[in-house]
Parts: structure tokens; sequence; C-alpha cells
């Protein structure tokens, strides 16, 4: 779920905070990506794809395509996989609509979670197991200057400190994504890190329930105003409008975006190889029964500079041969009258005119 409504706040309050980057200004640069948001939206966007084993493939096969299309626009992805999720995370209901936790994805595709990483394992692109949420864990990569941004959908990938948060971006050129800047949210809302989580868990967040009849406006002036949720509590009346548990929750919440269970990473764990394409369409194509012809040409894509290169070194072989070929004239004398009659015509024509010599 994230936190609610934070992107229309950020949107109306500090437009001039976001971008829309064209691709090519993550060329050669390291995105942590929340892999779980992928997985979700192959497991729902995408209808189900089965194989003769009766597999559904959709996942694997979704996962791989946008790979592949973030490492032929030469980004290198840094794939992040949730762990256990923290105790007080709930299910939401927001505008009617029951949103799944995504534990209850990551339980339902364990299976799946392993072979992304058998895939990623051939395709060379590094890969973490973060002990809790992956979001948290992509922040602290950016914040580390590990990674550039953070790929994930999830705005809470803010108020866990991430300086840089990418949305939106799929595999497809046309698509606009969407950059937050962090430092610069907090200057323009004038908050601080700390305010500016006491912010999102007003607006409400996976950690608890929020206060009722608080909505963006409201909860962006008061936290301004009082600085604090414990100076906020003070404040409001009736006392109904604050859930039970919320006089604990939130400092519950409080912690753990300030201070996040995450996976400690070195450098020497970010290494990026050549894909083993045997390995890859052996898995893919004999294993998981995806049609080998398309495995192939997403790989093909990888290198278009040896394809082009192949068709030029084929070109330039044509050009030698017909450099090397002997002319009519090498063979049978030509009257030089006649030469010079043609040369007279052809001297009046522009060169789109003058006709090609036929040979008989």
């Amino acid at each position: 779920m994230g936190v609610l409504r934070l992107a229309e706040l950020i949107s109306r309050e500090a437009p001039e905070t976001t971008s829309t980057p064209t691709l090519s200004t993550y060329r050669d640069k390291v995105l942590a990506i929340d892999a779980s948001v992928f997985i979700c939206q192959f497991d729902s966007a995408i209808p189900p794809l089965h194989n003769r084993h009766g597999q559904d493939i959709s996942i694997i096969q979704g996962f791989f395509n946008r790979t592949i299309f973030m490492l032929k626009n030469g980004i290198k992805p840094l794939y992040v996989f949730d762990g256990i999720p923290p105790y007080k995370k709930l299910l939401r209901v927001h505008k009617g609509r029951k949103v799944q936790n995504r534990s209850g994805v990551r339980s339902t595709h364990a299976p799946e979670h392993q072979d992304l990483k058998t895939l990623l394992n051939h395709l060379g692109v590094p890969f973490i197991q973060a002990p809790s949420e992956a979001e948290a864990t992509c922040a602290s990569l950016v914040k580390d200057d590990l990674a550039w941004g953070a790929v994930t959908e999830d705005m809470d990938a803010l108020p866990f400190g991430c300086t840089r948060l990418i949305r939106n971006l799929k595999a497809d050129k046309n698509t606009t994504i969407t950059e937050y800047n962090f430092p610069a949210i907090l200057k323009k809302l004038q908050l601080s890190p700390k305010q500016f989580v006491d912010l999102c868990i007003l607006l409400g967040c996976d950690y608890t329930e929020k206060i009722r009849g608080l909505g963006v406006c409201k909860a962006l002036q008061m936290i301004k105003q009082y600085g604090s949720i414990e100076s906020i509590l003070a404040v409001i009346r009736p006392q109904d409008r604050i859930p039970p548990h919320f006089y604990t929750d939130y400092l519950e919440a409080r912690r753990l975006f300030l201070n996040p269970a995450v996976a400690e990473v070195t450098t020497s764990q970010l290494k990026w190889s050549k894909p083993d394409e045997e390995k890859i369409l052996q898995f893919l194509s004999s294993e998981k029964c995806m049609k080998r012809d398309r495995v192939q040409n997403q790989l093909k894509s990888l290198h278009p500079a040896q394809t082009t290169k192949k068709r030029r070194s084929g070109s330039n072989v044509a050009d030698s041969t017909s450099k090397k070929q002997r002319k009519m004239s090498d063979f049978y004398k030509v009257k030089k009258s006649g030469i010079r009659d043609k040369s007279s015509m052809r001297s009046n024509l522009t060169p789109r005119e003058r006709p090609t010599e036929t040979l008989i």
C-alpha cells in the first residue's frame, strides 16, 4: 500500500521536486529495484500464461523481458527481494478496495522467487535478499551511494530516506518516468526527516491505522504547526477520532521508518557479468517451456552492435569484390569517338538523370 496520497501531496505542494527524465538518463547507472513490485505487476496485469506442464510462467516471462529491456538500454539493475514483513504490517482497505499485503504475494509465489533468482544468476545480474522490507534496503543502497535511485511504486521508500525514488519504469520507451528528489521535498515542505515520517504516518501507512478526518492538507498543516504527532495528539478532539491502538502503534511505525532492518551490502557483491545465453535458453525454453525463438530474439537484442558490425563487414566484402571486377573495355577495344560522344551527352545531364551502363 505504501503511504496514502503522498504522491498527491507532493504534486500539489512541491511539484518542482519531481522530474520526468528520459530512459537514457539512467544509462550506466545502478538502479536498486524492488522486485516484489514487478512481481505484483506481472501477476495482476498479465493474463495467466501456462506452459505445457500447467505452470503459470507469466511472472518469469515478464521479469525476463523487463530485465532485458533495462540491460539493452545500459541500465545496471540490482534487484532486492522482500524478507519477513514487520509484525505491524497490516491489510488495508482503501476506497472500498482491499489492498493485499505483499507478504501474501510473497508466500504464494515463493517458488517463483527462486526461479527469478536462478534467472538473474544466468543473466549475470546481482540481487539482494532483504531481511525485511525491500524498499528499506533499496533506500539504504541509494543513501550509501551504492545505487543511483530506487525503482518502486511504493511511496514509503521516501520515509525510509531514499534520496531518489523512480516510478513507472517499464519496458516501454514511451512511458513517462517520474523521479522524486527527497532532499528537495524536505526543503520545499520545510520539514525534517523525522517530521516527514510523522506526516506519512498521519496520511496512512502500512504499520498503523490513521486518525480519522485528517486529510492531506490538514495533516501537513498540523505537522508544520505542532512539529510532531505527540503535540498533535494533545490538541485533537474528540478522542473517538483516534484509533485505540494508535497511541502505541505510531511509535513503532516511526521506529520502523527511521531505523529499518536492511541488508548490509558491499561493493564486492555488486557485480554484473555477461549473460550465459546457453543456460538461459536451457532454463527458459527447456525447463519453463517458453518459446525458444522469443527467448533468442530477446537475447540478440543485447548485442545489436555485433549484428551491425557483421552486416557492415559483409557489405565491405561485397564492395571489394565489385572493385575487382574487370570492365568490358579490358576485353574489347572501344572507338574514341564513341567515348567522346557518350561523355559529351552525359555532361549535359544531372547525376540523377545519367543512365548506368547496362551490359547485354
